[in-house]
């Protein structure tokens, strides 16, 4: 498969969360939004009306497959402790960020543990796993940017590409006004062997199903 060009690699900062088995509505309210207050709308329609302040976050979500997701342009959240760690419970997640330093990041976490961490381009994860997310997105960077990278090693495990239509399309968008940052920057996720507070060391234990190849959603 062949991605189609995607402006994602050309944003300042983001933060994409992409989550297996959930709702769209599930992966909103993991982010504290009032889902009733919701609204299916194109890219130019939600902007349109959005009006930003210096603490709210925009959120925009919709399903891949098996898989959900949400994007956020301003003030992003998707990438701390608290709801990294509610999205991947009894199940997998990808985070994928850059903040306004230009640095950029993917995260891989399974079942609440931390299980990859690292920017395209290095050689391995700060936690190394079997799936070598790393070394799969470093094997590209030779030939594309990080971001692009590790949207086809994404693309190649989850079986769909997050594409340009789909990200400018109707998503279910909504506003969190003013979040809980202090508190989701709390409860780190655990990494694969730490030991709980209950004093048993953790492990993913069962693996965690894939979604095979299929078409767009």
């Amino acid at each position: 498969m062949t991605a189609e060009p995607w402006t994602l690699a050309q944003s300042g900062q983001f933060c994409l969360a992409l989550s297996a088995g959930r709702s769209v509505e599930d992966i909103l309210e993991v982010y504290g939004a009032d889902t009733s207050k919701a609204r299916w709308l194109t890219s130019e329609e939600w902007f349109g009306i959005y009006e930003p302040t210096a603490t709210s976050t925009a959120l925009r979500a919709g399903s891949l497959g098996g898989w959900s997701f949400c994007i956020e342009f301003d003030n992003c959240i998707g990438f701390t402790p608290g709801i990294r760690r509610e999205l991947s419970k009894e199940t997998e997640t990808f985070i994928l960020s850059r903040t306004g330093h230009a640095l950029t990041t993917l995260q891989y976490l399974a079942d609440e543990e931390l299980v990859e961490s690292f920017e395209p381009g290095s050689d391995t994860s700060s936690v190394p796993s079997g799936h070598d997310f790393a070394g799969r997105v470093k094997r590209l960077t030779d030939s594309s940017d990080g971001v692009t990278a590790c949207l086809e090693v994404l693309a190649e495990y989850t079986g769909h590409y997050l594409t340009t239509a789909l990200l400018h399309g109707p998503l279910l968008s909504v506003t969190v006004q003013d979040p809980d940052r202090e508190g989701l920057t709390r409860a780190e996720p655990n990494r694969p062997g730490e030991t709980t507070t209950a004093g048993t060391a953790t492990s993913l234990g069962r693996r965690l199903g894939t979604i095979g190849p299929g078409a767009d959603a």
